[in-house]
């Protein structure tokens, strides 16, 4: 099936979001090697780097080195850290504390351990609610914020993916040239995403289990609105709006399927581009950016989305 236009959790088996206790500590130097050192806090990826604490928190599923090809960018100005949450392998899978409250008190943690006064935290997806939670109980301890396509009610996006049409694609020639230009134009698999899923090449049995464990949080961001404008610090908003090409580039105007997408598809881009300017309007210090891309943003559109948050750490840190 075609990629949906930034639509999260619109498949399940990828799981969210939190910092796991009694794990590894994954330091990764400048030479690119990585050495594994036991922490009580969780399971850390750390590129080095200098100033300020930077901590990438990956989306629903994912691990710390779904952020490989972004992280580096930004240790010229920052020591740059990336979190593999709780319940998800190689940290360890308590029997509880999966709730978004925890899962901010996790990255507490993590920062206490970093030896850190406040931090930027940079999130994915489901993360942006566990950096809203933050904002709200540890606010003296919050620099600045990032929302990378994170920043909006996750309970109305899930609805809204279950309303998009199953286009019938049994008939599709994949060996036809349009189709291949539009798979290498907007590839959904790359080597960091292949890297990342690695983490779950474990027994199936113990995969079955993590995800039961962290399932509740889904259920949680999916039944509570996202209060994203208690954020008091700065904070950006990377929205990724897509577009028709982008979703549904294989198919051709003379396509009985193309109408049907096409109004699909631009309800999908109005409604992301009205919950980038609800941002705007509603957070005190907030900022936005619209970019062409999938849920998975900065892997889609990585230069653009390094761009953006260089500018914004020019325009709202003294010195970043």
């Amino acid at each position: 099936m075609p990629p949906a236009i930034a639509v999260p959790f619109q498949v399940l088996p990828r799981l969210p979001l939190v910092v796991a206790f009694t794990a590894l500590l994954v330091v990764r130097p400048a030479t690119g090697a990585s050495q594994a050192i036991p922490t009580e806090r969780g399971s850390v990826a750390d590129w080095g780097g200098e100033g300020p604490l930077l901590s990438f928190l990956p989306g629903f599923g994912t691990g710390a080195h779904i952020f490989d090809g972004l992280a580096p960018a930004f240790t010229d100005h920052f020591h740059v850290i990336a979190l593999t949450p709780r319940g998800f392998p190689p940290s360890s899978a308590p029997d509880a504390g999966y709730t978004i409250a925890q899962l901010a008190a996790d990255v507490l943690g993590v920062v206490d351990s970093s030896q850190a006064r406040q931090a930027v935290l940079a999130g994915h997806s489901i993360s942006g609610a566990v950096i809203t939670r933050f904002a709200e109980a540890y606010p003296d301890r919050l620099l600045a914020a990032v929302y990378l396509d994170a920043a909006f009610d996750f309970g109305a996006a899930y609805r809204r993916s279950r309303l998009r049409p199953r286009l019938d694609v049994s008939s599709i020639d994949t060996t036809a040239a349009r189709y291949r230009g539009w798979k290498a134009a907007y590839p959904d698999w790359d080597p960091i995403r292949e890297g990342d899923a690695r983490m779950w090449d474990v027994d199936s049995a113990d995969a079955a289990h993590r995800q039961a464990l962290v399932l509740p949080l889904a259920d949680e961001v999916r039944s509570h609105p996202h209060e994203f404008w208690k954020v008091q610090v700065p904070a950006l908003a990377i929205c990724a709006v897509g577009s028709m090409r982008r979703a549904y580039g294989w198919l051709t105007p003379d396509s009985t399927r193309w109408q049907v997408a096409l109004a699909w598809g631009r309800e999908a881009q109005a409604a992301k581009r009205a919950e980038c300017r609800e941002f705007r309007r509603r957070v005190p210090h907030g900022q936005s950016v619209e970019l062409d891309g999938g849920h998975f943003i900065f892997l889609d559109r990585r230069d653009a989305v390094v761009r953006a948050m260089r500018r914004f750490f020019r325009a709202v840190l003294s010195p970043p």
